[in-house]
């Protein structure tokens, strides 16, 4: 073969080994989104984020979570409890299989968390919430405050949370099935991102969450 033509030959495949890594690359390089794609798929983003008051949560063997855990790291916050019979379970298995599609990309979750934290003190405490949450996930956590500290945070991100009712003697839990069901965003600085908005799409929240914590 003449040496021109095997230069032609390999500057050819050269040229369209570059495009095929090109479209690779667009297709799993996350999009990144403008605020209104971002609320059209789920993610409510605020213009600003917002600073909330310190706290102290507890976790299994009493370990503190303070707002130093969150510093440094994207965290999901779900606010829910162990025994309730559905929404909770479907947005702690909306999580883990979230992780699970970004662990099977190779995507980075070293600066990632999800906290749980119960609506029901009374009843849940610290190991229990813990233990439920790492059913889904052995890298989340889930934590329990005092009910002044839990309405105080509660508020202060825009979740409902409502008080048991006095001499509950049964443990009812009716006072706890309309809780809000959003899971709220933290960014590394500590602060009130976003929320995804219930009811949840799977790809719809891996669309919106890749584009919100992939470096830029």
């Amino acid at each position: 073969m003449p040496k021109n033509i095997k230069i032609s030959l390999l500057l050819i495949i050269l040229f369209m080994t570059s495009v095929l890594s090109l479209f690779v690359n667009k297709l799993t390089t996350p999009r990144y989104l403008s605020a209104p794609e971002l609320l059209v798929n789920g993610l409510y983003v605020f213009p600003e984020p917002k600073l909330f008051s310190e706290f102290t949560l507890l976790t299994s063997e009493n370990r503190s979570i303070t707002q130093d855990d969150l510093m440094g790291r994207w965290t999901l916050v779900y606010f829910g409890f162990t025994r309730c019979p559905n929404e909770c379970p479907v947005a702690m298995s909306l999580i883990k299989n979230l992780y699970s599609t970004l662990e099977n990309k190779n995507f980075n979750l070293s600066d990632k968390q999800t906290l749980l934290i119960t609506i029901d003190p009374e009843n849940d405490s610290p190991k229990m919430v813990d233990d439920y949450a790492k059913a889904f996930n052995t890298g989340f956590i889930g934590a329990r405050g005092e009910r002044p500290m839990l309405l105080s945070l509660a508020t202060q991100l825009n979740v409902m949370v409502v008080e048991p009712p006095k001499n509950d003697s049964h443990h009812s839990i009716d006072h706890l099935e309309n809780h809000s069901n959003n899971i709220l965003l933290i960014d590394p600085q500590g602060k009130y991102f976003g929320f995804f908005r219930a009811p949840f799409d799977e790809e719809k929240f891996l669309l919106t969450y890749q584009s919100v914590v992939t470096p830029r």
